[in-house]
């Protein structure tokens, strides 16, 4: 049984070609399943036979069907990494925090725009303990928002405690957005309202 404080890990890395694209196949066939089906469909055997594997293939790289999960999850924050790297090149073209919090939140909003419905059947039916287990990957995504964010900051006492909160609240709430109004995520509306939000929240009137 796995541990519940533990995320759930593939038996190995693909390190040949072949296996690779086994597991890329095995990965399209798992986001599939969970927008068409949601939780209930999603099982080793349907994803083995969407991919086009046997099941002793997908067996050979997870050893269970939360493993893909996590490597799902595992995907979308090295994805989401990639994206704020290369905003921080552009940061200090930026010339306010609201320019600055543009591109991050724009950025937020794009990403849970692919594929909302696996968004949506990751939020509402993954157990608790997969949604997301990637702490080492959290701190590295607020370190990155910190360096982004801080040289805008004007009196917050606690940036990296303000950071917290706003990667907190932020994924919260585009999560919570993906479940209930899709459809704002093809809005600009959103990324103003949110913009708005953390502006206030990190330039402060003097104390």
């Amino acid at each position: 049984m796995n541990n519940p404080r533990t995320a759930p890990k593939s038996r190995k890395m693909p390190s040949q070609e072949r296996s690779r694209l086994t597991v890329d196949a095995i990965i399209q066939a798992s986001t599939y399943i969970l927008m068409e089906t949601g939780w209930k469909g999603f099982t080793t055997n349907a994803i083995a036979e969407r991919a086009g594997v046997n099941i002793s293939s997908l067996y050979q790289f997870f050893p269970n069907k939360e493993a893909i999960v996590a490597e799902l999850q595992n995907r979308h924050a090295a994805d989401m990494h990639e994206e704020l790297h290369k905003l921080l090149g552009l940061v200090s073209e930026q010339k306010s925090l609201r320019e600055v919090l543009t591109l991050l939140v724009d950025m937020i909003v794009s990403k849970h725009k692919v594929a909302p419905a696996v968004h949506k059947a990751v939020f509402e039916e993954v157990p608790q303990t997969l949604r997301n287990s990637c702490s080492d990957a959290d701190s590295e995504l607020r370190m990155l928002f910190l360096e982004a964010l801080k040289p805008f900051m004007h009196n917050v006492p606690n940036p990296e405690l303000a950071i917290h909160i706003i990667v907190v609240t932020a994924q919260a709430l585009v999560n919570n957005i993906t479940v209930e109004r899709p459809q704002l995520l093809e809005s600009a509306e959103i990324v103003t309202e949110l913009v708005a939000l953390y502006e206030n929240y990190l330039e402060r009137p003097p104390t």
